[in-house]
């Protein structure tokens, strides 16, 4: 694509959606932004007057329809990125019956290519430090709503490929860290509070983590070299638990966490916490289910597909947590 190229991006107040809005802009892009109607435009409030805006909703084809008939490409992020939700109906209209709605307005409006941002966690987890690729199953056994529902819009674009001939690319991104984290993201928020001494514990299992500059430097990589039906992995750094939160603490300059805590305890915790979310408090509980059950399980994955098809090699992870640190010390 060229740099001329109309753009829409959905999700563009999110957390990587707005890296991307700027990424656009430094590109000489005036990128058209897909708001949900009633959120914020914070995220973008440094880019005022450099990005259009289409105000609408994911299960509103017509307020679609008023972005991609403007564009070129689209980048696809906008979803349910959360563990718990006091509608837990929200995931499935969102990340499933959303991004079908997309990629249908994509082709009434004859969008060129259409990257579809999903998640590692839809290539499931492993009880030992495995590397996963983008062959491997979602696994998952216990009722996880995000990542079933992130899984399930997956292959809704992989039918829209294959049926319709759909110009789609999947994308999917490890745990991006960095700064402008408003939300914050499920990642962003514990290193927060690592950072402010607040985690004296650690947890089994592992993760990937990558900067989300990276991501976003992949996410143009799938947009101009991309395969048509094409799934690419972006891979920063596995590390285990204990190694991530030491990592955040060191860099922030505060003790280590020193104990670990048991894996049925934090199941108890859970089951409290989500049960009092469900009926008392409609507010996010600081554990759930779906987190405890991930816990002694690792999400380390491969990212050889990117590097041989994309050119995407990431770079460290640690200069990504520097900046969040920094943001959020900074009162954000």
């Amino acid at each position: 694509m060229q740099p001329h190229t109309r753009l829409g991006i959905t999700g563009a107040n999110g957390f990587i959606g707005a890296h991307l809005v700027r990424s656009a802009v430094r590109r000489g892009i005036r990128p058209i932004a897909f708001l949900q109607k009633g959120t914020s435009a914070a995220p973008l409030s440094d880019l005022h007057g450099q990005y259009d805006v289409v105000e609408g909703d994911l299960l509103d084809g017509a307020s679609l329809d008023a972005l991609t008939r403007r564009c070129d490409a689209v980048f696809h992020l906008a979803g349910i990125n959360r563990y718990w939700v006091a509608d837990p109906g929200i995931f499935h209209r969102v990340n499933v019956v959303g991004v079908r709605n997309v990629a249908e307005s994509c082709l009434r409006n004859r969008v060129q290519k259409l990257v579809h941002v999903s998640s590692c966690i839809t290539l499931g987890a492993s009880d030992t430090p495995a590397v996963r690729n983008e062959e491997s199953p979602y696994n998952l056994s216990f009722r996880f709503l995000y990542g079933e529902t992130k899984k399930a819009g997956e292959e809704e674009i992989k039918r829209f490929v294959r049926e319709q001939g759909l110009p789609a690319v999947i994308v999917n991104p490890a745990s991006a860290i960095g700064e402008q984290d408003f939300a914050p993201t499920p990642i962003g928020k514990p290193i927060a509070d690592i950072a402010r001494g607040r985690w004296p514990v650690y947890v089994s299992g592992g993760a990937c983590f990558i900067d989300v500059h990276d991501v976003v430097r992949g996410l143009w990589l799938a947009l101009e070299r991309g395969t048509v039906g094409g799934q690419y992995l972006l891979v920063g750094e596995n590390l285990t638990n204990r190694d991530f939160m030491t990592k955040v603490a060191q860099l922030a300059g505060v003790s280590p966490p020193r104990f670990k805590v048991p894996k049925p305890v934090l199941g108890m915790v859970a089951a409290v916490g989500e049960w009092a979310a469900d009926h008392v408090t409609r507010k996010d509980p600081p554990l759930t289910t779906g987190m405890s059950e991930l816990v002694g399980k690792y999400l380390f994955f491969d990212g050889s597909r990117a590097r041989a098809e994309l050119g995407f090699e990431a770079g460290p992870v640690a200069p990504a947590i520097e900046r969040c640190i920094q943001w959020f010390r900074e009162g954000r």
